[in-house]
């Protein structure tokens, strides 16, 4: 009884402002995608769309052509998912079996839920104009920015639960990766802006609770000090 009322009491005090403020962030992210589809539903931001696709694309040039192709490339899933295998190395040679199948679970979860999305939404890419072959398969949401958000997101947190002190550095490049490959599905005309958008908050629920699971136990100790 003793051990029961010990764990009983021991969850609410590992519920800390930032476990709350992350799970906030979550519910956030979800009604905001919720908002995104309904309105994609019911053509609203075709127009906007349209508008912002083109203006982005004035930023033409072979420089950004390169940043944009490569960022592009970095988030496509063969890449993205050597990194993970990478990265679920790393973390069973340093014997942190919770974060080698929070990884592995995470990014089953993104992919299908981003692939049955897809279908569901069935919405038709761009064509405004020929930058690169546009895929095969529909727009909304962005595979690529979603996968961003909520793999490569991840699998920052899993570095920085094993290495504390690349903490900002590490997060400085995840971020700046996030957005690069969000925006480089815009330059190059595969995806509408809503697209991107809904992809990173379709990717922030799937990270906020890996990124929990991964910390979890620093977050129960230092509630029960």
């Amino acid at each position: 009884m003793t051990a029961l009322r010990a764990r009983a009491t021991r969850w609410p005090r590992a519920l800390t402002l930032r476990t709350l403020a992350l799970f906030g962030l979550a519910i956030v992210a979800s009604v905001g995608f919720a908002v995104i589809a309904a309105e994609i539903r019911h053509g609203v931001l075709d127009r906007r769309d349209a508008a912002v696709e083109l203006a982005v694309h004035r930023l033409d040039s072979t420089p950004w052509d390169l940043a944009m192709q490569s960022a592009s490339w970095i988030g496509q899933n063969t890449v993205l998912l050597s990194v993970l295998a990478a990265t679920i190395a790393l973390a069973i040679h340093h014997r942190r079996r919770v974060i080698a199948i929070v990884l592995a679970i995470d990014a089953a979860v993104v992919i299908v839920a981003y692939s049955l999305l897809k279908l569901m939404f069935s919405r038709e890419r761009p064509r405004l104009f020929d930058k690169v072959a546009l895929p095969t398969d529909y727009s909304f949401p962005s595979g690529h920015s979603m996968s961003a958000m909520g793999i490569y997101g991840v699998i920052a947190a899993a570095l920085i639960a094993m290495y504390p002190a690349a903490r900002r550095p590490v997060i400085a490049a995840a971020a700046l990766l996030i957005a690069a490959i969000g925006v480089s599905r815009i330059y190059l005309g595969v995806h509408w802006p809503s697209d991107v958008l809904g992809g990173w908050l379709g990717g922030i629920p799937p990270l906020v609770v890996s990124v929990h699971l991964i910390h979890r136990r620093r977050l129960v100790s230092a509630g029960c000090r």
